[in-house]
């Protein structure tokens, strides 16, 4: 092989090699980064609304349209979380290597249920014992450090 032919075909094997590690990051970042992200994004945004509407979800002397909104804004979240596990590819093996850094997906279907309970009970007036034992489930579902109150 002359040299001409072996700058070519190295050139070449360059380029495809820097075109195929293109392709793969951009397929893993539009595939797997950006709903990971998204879905840490809903984590978090649970966990504010568990704390915004505590007192909807806990007390039963609260008013009828803030009960109502966190109705609203539960059930929706609970939707949510299961859509964005099913969007991640593979998400289980994932939620396996990432080491507590996503909820596993048992634990994040479970919670999603849970999030269903509370948007069912909070117009319950008995609902204060269990809606605790609730948000402590989710929490330890979801990987949430305990707040101090």
């Amino acid at each position: 092989m002359d040299d001409l032919a072996k700058i070519l075909l190295t050139s070449s094997l360059t380029i495809f090699g820097a075109v195929l590690i293109f392709v793969v990051g951009q397929l893993l970042g539009k595939f797997v980064i950006e709903p990971v992200q998204d879905l840490k994004r809903l984590l978090g945004e649970i966990r504010f609304e568990l704390i915004f509407h505590a007192q909807a979800i806990f007390t039963p002397a609260g008013d009828k349209a803030s009960e109502d909104e966190a109705q609203k804004i539960l059930r929706k979240a609970a939707c949510t979380l299961r859509s964005r596990i099913e969007v991640i590819p593979c998400y289980h093996w994932w939620s396996i290597i990432s080491h507590g850094f996503l909820p596993h997906k048992e634990n994040a279907l479970e919670a999603s249920k849970l999030l269903m309970g509370l948007s069912n009970s909070v117009h319950q007036p008995n609902r204060s014992d269990k809606n605790v034992a609730r948000v402590e489930k989710i929490d330890r579902l979801l990987n949430y450090e305990s707040v101090e109150e």
